[in-house]
């Protein structure tokens, strides 16, 4: 027994100690590696944090802006009102006799003409009517033709009873018999005739053309509310048409403006719904105000496309002053602070506090009546980021950058190291 584990010991079966000093080592040298990796990453979080303390203590402490040069300009202060489109030519059409819908011609939409056929009403019952007009017309007329032959011969009978009777040849009455055949009242009864019974054609005539329902003006038919066999009365208007060619728009003003503005006078339209943006002209200014205290305005606008329609709203501009060779500053430049009207001046690399009066605004310029004199450089953007004394730099003036002389880092950039009122 003890010699069998000798040989077992020299030889005979594997040695269990060489795998194990292996894993070690690999063990070893891979916590070796994390060691290094740890150390390399928080050695480049040291040297990063180290940089970007360095380049937080070059940063430069200023408000970046934008300004503008102060020059003498022109300025108008304008106002916009609103109000609705409305058709300068519209009209109903209007049925004179009451019937029964025969043909319709047309359908809402179409463009159409003064005159044309919109619709046919049944005749049938006019007929009868125009025919006996019509013949009692014709026989009028043949029996003014023959009483004006007898009238006729009637002026020269009594031409020859008043010769026949101033030789005394005829008596006084039979002269007057025939001077009442010749005379005017008998010329006019017969014209009379003849006229009641034109009237009487003319009107049958008529109510029998007004069976065929016309429009009545040039332009678009908006509404036609009729169908074969339905009955159409005057007391409903079964279509209207309306002439867009032209448009106005009617808008309220009130009496502190209404003597600013006159007829002729200048204003811009916007139609929103319709995009278009024209200029027109002011056509009437109300000379007395309504209920509720307003005058009114009239503008007209070309609108031979059709684009713009009733209904639709329209905005109207219009300047209510103006001066010339004035001092003004975009009105967001203007800063309400401590009680005062105040805009910033860039003076020496620093925002300096101006104490300003103002005047006349037109929505998007303010005029400077005091407190600035042209040529003073304004800070127009970032003036809500200084005070008086901020430095500040001034990376573009009336547009255009100005050269910097150093490159700085984006952050140096930005508002925040600015005081924000």
């Amino acid at each position: 027994m003890k010699f069998k584990m000798k040989r077992s010991e020299q030889g005979g079966s594997p040695d269990l100690k060489k795998p194990i000093g292996k894993k070690k080592m690999i063990i070893t040298v891979i916590a070796i590696l994390l060691v290094l990796l740890v150390g390399v990453r928080i050695y480049g979080a040291i040297q990063s944090a180290a940089e970007k303390k360095a380049a937080e203590q070059n940063r430069q402490n200023y408000v970046p802006v934008e300004a503008l040069t102060l020059h003498k300009q022109s300025i108008s202060s304008a106002i916009t009102l609103s109000g609705k489109v409305e058709a300068d030519k519209e009209a109903s059409v209007v049925v004179g006799t009451p019937a029964k819908v025969a043909a319709v011609y047309t359908k809402v939409g179409d463009r159409v003409s003064k005159g044309q056929v919109l619709f046919s009403l049944d005749k049938t019952d006019l007929m009868s009517s125009y025919n006996q007009a019509s013949a009692a017309y014709q026989l009028a007329q043949a029996g003014y033709e023959t009483n004006m032959a007898n009238y006729e011969n009637s002026k020269k009978n009594y031409e020859n009873m008043r010769q026949l009777y101033e030789i005394g040849a005829v008596s006084k009455s039979e002269l007057d018999q025939a001077a009442v055949a010749a005379s005017d009242a008998v010329l006019e009864t017969y014209k009379g005739q003849l006229a009641q019974a034109k009237a009487a054609y003319d009107a049958a005539q008529k109510a029998l053309n007004d069976m065929d329902v016309k429009a009545p003006i040039d332009g678009i038919l908006t509404a036609l509310d009729v169908k074969i066999g339905s009955m159409v009365t005057s007391a409903i208007s079964p279509a209207r048409v309306v002439d867009l060619s032209k448009v106005f728009v009617t808008v309220s003003i009130s009496e502190q403006e209404i003597n600013r503005v006159h007829s002729g006078q200048s204003v811009q339209i916007e139609v929103p719904a319709a995009l278009v943006k024209v200029k027109g002209v002011i056509d009437s200014v109300s000379i007395a105000a309504n209920a509720q205290g307003k005058y009114t305005l009239k503008t007209y606008i070309d609108n031979k496309d059709n684009i713009i329609k009733p209904g639709m709203f329209a905005n109207v501009t219009l300047n209510i002053a103006g001066k010339d060779n004035v001092l003004a500053v975009p009105t967001d430049a203007v800063i309400f602070h401590g009680g005062k009207d105040v805009v910033y001046v860039a003076k020496d690399n620093a925002a300096a506090e101006m104490e300003v009066t103002t005047g006349l605004e037109s929505g998007t310029e303010t005029e400077i009546v005091g407190g600035l004199t042209e040529g003073d450089i304004v800070i127009i953007k970032g003036q809500n980021f200084v005070q008086d004394g901020t430095e500040i730099k001034v990376v573009t003036v009336d547009g255009k950058q100005v050269a910097q002389e150093t490159t700085d880092t984006a952050a140096s950039a930005q508002t925040g190291g600015g005081v924000q009122k």
